[in-house]
């Protein structure tokens, strides 16, 4: 009988969007061979207790899976602890794992997409993750690609799976590591074939001199190694968390207009070796080459950049004063 990776969801508060991530999982035919583990965080402020009290309730009532298997947090530990304490467990017993966060939903081949590319890519170690998520959705794509892959240095957290040598091959970034590369010209043109939003997202890291999330580290750690991620040009699943609601995005419109309902038209997908004509980040560069990135990359071109995040460090504390 086939082993099929254990699937690891992150909530804190949200029911609704754990709700409908885990009923968009159970459509999947792989789901009731598959280990369910559901990461709870412990309320950061009184006023979430409730609402984390009703998700763990839901928690108990999963079923549709070979086992579910709650991690209740009695602590606040926070997205990356949480994360690395429930890899940890996973890694115990299986050598791949599927990532999601509560407010992603997914196509009903959505498993057998991932599990299928963890086999495939197994041996080929330039590929660090399988990704469920494409920008491509945005953006018009010609039929005879809409069951291909292609291969991205940008890393996406919407719904991953990766195999336990790679994760554990990532390293831990320092912020004068950061630093050093990002006065590297040749680590700065690879970023910037990415996204150009990436190294101002990078310098505010070192502005507000905090720890370096996932996200960061992971992509860093692509562009510095030549490491990829396979992506199909048909999305296999959605954010839904860029309503506002979330603990750390706004409402995004262009997010919020997408029909989700075209999630569950299965496209059949093939996936195929790895090879340089079929990497393409045009849709990441597109997506994230925004009019405010543009601006942050003049301002720090004309020395402007760190006095601007003080400006907005200060508007926001006498926002939280009024």
């Amino acid at each position: 009988m086939r082993n099929y990776a254990p699937i690891l969801v992150m909530v804190y508060d949200r029911l609704d969007s754990l709700k409908k991530c885990i009923e968009s999982l159970q459509k999947c035919e792989e789901a009731k061979q598959s280990i369910l583990y559901i990461s709870s965080d412990a309320a950061y402020r009184n006023q979430d207790l409730e609402k984390i009290e009703a998700v763990r309730n839901y928690i108990k009532t999963v079923s549709g899976f070979k086992k579910v298997i709650p991690i209740i947090h009695n602590d606040n530990k926070g997205l990356n602890n949480c994360y690395k304490f429930a890899i940890d467990l996973i890694f115990k017993e299986s050598d791949t794992f599927l990532f999601l966060e509560d407010d992603i939903i997914v196509a009903p081949d959505f498993l057998k997409f991932m599990n299928d590319g963890l086999e495939f890519y197994k041996n080929d170690h330039r590929i660090i993750s399988v990704s469920g998520f494409s920008h491509s959705v945005f953006y018009d794509v010609y039929d005879k690609l809409k069951s291909e892959i292609y291969f991205t240095q940008r890393w996406c957290p919407w719904g991953f799976a990766s195999w336990k040598d790679r994760m554990l091959n990532v390293p831990d970034l320092s912020l004068k590591e950061l630093k050093k590369d990002l006065n590297n010209e040749s680590f700065v043109k690879k970023l910037d074939k990415i996204g150009i939003d990436l190294f101002t997202a990078f310098q505010r890291k070192l502005y507000k001199k905090e720890p370096l999330v996932l996200d960061y580290r992971y992509v860093h750690h692509m562009v510095k190694n030549d490491l990829y991620t396979v992506t199909p040009y048909t999305t296999k699943t959605f954010n839904i968390g860029n309503d506002g609601q979330g603990t750390r995005t706004k409402k995004n419109e262009k997010f919020t207009q997408f029909d989700t309902n075209s999630l569950n038209e299965v496209v059949s997908f093939k996936f195929s070796e790895f090879k340089t004509n079929k990497i393409n980040n045009t849709f990441n560069f597109l997506c994230n080459n925004t009019t405010t990135s543009k601006l942050k990359r003049i301002l720090n071109t004309i020395g402007l950049l760190q006095f601007g995040y003080y400006l907005h460090e200060r508007k926001k504390k006498w926002r939280k004063r009024k």
